[in-house]
């Protein structure tokens, strides 16, 4: 399928699936068509845009997940390799959480003595 077609069934923008690509974060396939040249995408593709998007909105930032997505799309990427990243991602966003609710408190704390100083 034309990346218009990946792009809608995954649900992002052609620019998206740009990205992937030439991030080698997605494979497609090249036909050519008269002088030009297209990117055909396959439903293994638009599949893995989509987990991409997963991994995304839970905290993977696509540097983290170039080394890893050759191994997910060939089934090499197994259980153990998954939990220790995954276990991994959440002690990142645990430690993030914990910094994010100092600096909550910190905030508090000052907008308290200012209206107590007001």
């Amino acid at each position: 399928m034309l990346i218009s077609e990946a792009a809608r069934r995954a649900g992002v923008s052609r620019d998206t699936v740009r990205l992937y690509t030439r991030l080698g974060l997605v494979a497609c396939a090249w036909r050519a068509a008269g002088s030009r040249a297209y990117a055909d995408y396959d439903e293994a593709a638009v599949e893995l845009i989509m987990n991409i998007k997963v991994a995304q909105s839970i905290g993977f930032s696509l540097s983290e997940l170039a080394p890893i997505a050759e191994l997910y799309v060939a089934g090499r990427l197994g259980d153990a390799e998954q939990r220790e990243l995954l276990e991994a991602k959440l002690a990142e966003i645990e430690e993030r959480r914990r910094k994010l609710e100092q600096m909550s408190g910190f905030l508090q704390a000052k907008l308290n003595d200012l209206s107590s100083a007001g």
